[in-house]
């Protein structure tokens, strides 16, 4: 008998994709791209034969192995920046303000029409 998915357990999630316009925007092309940086590591001994260990296993140099690995995890992290992920109950809370009719506040209308202290650029 086929034990449960972890993952079907769990509530279920609905994604709000944000617009985040920015530098991390492209997904990075390795025949495109011209290698002009550099990052320099300090690493302990164990982390290093580990490194070195999995390079070897992938048939890939340690340099490349750390620059794969680096940037998978860089783009899921990026990825999963522009995401926002709420259980449904969440969600319908959120739909329902958006759709409720529109609170009047006197303070924020009164500080909305005020000349703002901070000067324009």
């Amino acid at each position: 008998m086929a034990q449960p998915d972890a993952q079907s357990e769990l509530p279920r999630l609905n994604s709000v994709d944000m617009y985040v316009s920015g530098e991390y925007d492209e997904v990075m092309s390795k025949a495109s791209e011209e290698r002009t940086g550099r990052i320099n590591l300090r690493v302990s001994e164990r982390q290093e034969r580990v490194l070195r260990a999995a390079a070897d296993l992938t048939g890939e140099t340690l340099t490349g192995f750390l620059l794969a690995a680096g940037t998978e995890r860089a783009e899921e992290v990026m990825a999963r920046a522009q995401r926002i992920e709420v259980s449904s109950e969440a969600f319908e809370r959120f739909v329902a303000a958006i759709d409720a009719p529109v609170e009047d506040m006197k303070t924020l209308r009164r500080y909305a029409k005020k000349r703002s202290p901070i000067p324009a650029r």
